[in-house]
Parts: structure tokens; C-alpha cells; sequence
């Protein structure tokens, strides 16, 4: 068993590695997965003290119609100028700037990652809770994490920004849902 130490740079295994999306609307909710194209995190011993996650914007891929034609409308959509403008910012990135636990009531830990988030080009800090686990040389980590899309001027059919769209609004805030996993040291 080879032991992590001090300030060991953790590569995420991207292959096994899940990004879910959720988006959802008046009428409903559409997901979906999403690709890293690479990342790391810097572990001191005791926890995760940096790091930066790249996710591949181009990869935006739709799950729930079973319709070709409509998943493809979807996916373009996504991906256009709209919504992620993925031609002009084909990553977003997460750059963690910290870790911290808390210890509640019943004596848990929790734990919980503070980052700069980028996406369209637009920065701003997240904090977001994750559970974390290790298997030998492997670290796991499990999460989810909402985020307000109009904060990166993502604004269509946003009922902060736009009135009388009826059922043809989608909410602002968007679901993140990762299970990351670093590769054996």
C-alpha cells in the first residue's frame, strides 16, 4: 500500500470519474452527463488544500429524450450561445481554493470545498459539501452542488430577467452531481 503524504498532487481518473446534470423548467427537467478533461487536487494529509477540475463544455450530453432529433436540438442549445457559448469557452473550470470540516451536532464531520468556479469567462466562489473516502491509494469524492446559472450571464428564459414567460421559463439554478475518484498513486 503506498501511503499519501503531505502535499501529494491526487490526478483525477477522468475515465472514472461522473459528472450528472439536471436542468429543470415549469414543465419539468431535462438531464445529462458531462466530461472532465482533466484535473487534480493537492492533499496535505488531513485534506484537500487546492486543485482545479477541467470540464469539457463540448461533451454536453443529453439523457432523457429518446427522440434523436430533439436530444440533438437539446444538446446544440446547450452549447450555443445562450446558454455555455461553448464555441467561445469550450471549458469551465473549478479551482479550489480550500477545504474545511465541521463537526455538528451528532458528532459528524462534514466537509465542504471552497472554490472559484468559471464559466462564459465568469468567476465566482462556490461552497459546496462533498463526502470524501479512501481506498488505499484512491480517494473518493461524492457531491452535489446548485448552481445559479444567471450569475455567469446565462440568461435565457430566466424568470429573474424576463416576465410573462409562462410555461416556457427555466429556472436559473442548475444541479451538479459528481462522483470523482483520483488515480492510484
Amino acid at each position: 500500500m503506498t501511503l499519501i503524504t503531505a502535499n501529494d498532487t491526487l490526478f483525477v481518473d477522468i475515465e472514472n470519474s461522473d459528472i450528472d446534470w439536471i436542468g429543470r423548467k415549469v414543465t419539468g427537467e431535462h438531464s445529462g452527463t458531462l466530461n472532465l478533461s482533466d484535473g487534480f487536487v493537492i492533499w496535505n494529509g488531513k485534506s484537500i488544500t487546492g486543485g482545479k477540475i477541467t470540464f469539457d463544455m463540448t461533451s454536453i450530453n443529453n439523457k432523457d429524450l429518446e427522440s434523436p432529433e430533439w436530444k440533438k436540438k437539446l444538446e446544440d442549445h446547450l452549447m450555443a450561445e445562450d446558454f455555455f457559448f461553448v464555441d467561445s469557452f469550450p471549458h469551465a473550470n473549478l479551482e479550489i481554493k480550500n477545504h474545511r470540516q465541521t463537526v455538528d451536532e451528532s458528532s459528524e464531520v462534514n466537509n465542504q470545498i471552497i472554490a472559484n468556479l468559471t464559466i462564459r469567462g465568469i468567476t465566482h466562489e462556490i461552497i459546496f459539501p462533498l463526502e470524501i473516502s479512501q481506498s488505499k491509494s484512491i480517494f473518493y469524492a461524492e457531491g452535489t452542488i446548485d448552481i445559479n446559472r444567471t450569475l455567469f450571464n446565462i440568461q435565457y428564459n430566466s424568470g429573474t430577467f424576463f416576465e410573462n414567460l409562462g410555461d416556457r421559463m427555466i429556472y436559473d439554478n442548475f444541479t451538479i452531481q459528481f462522483s470523482l475518484q483520483t488515480k492510484a498513486k
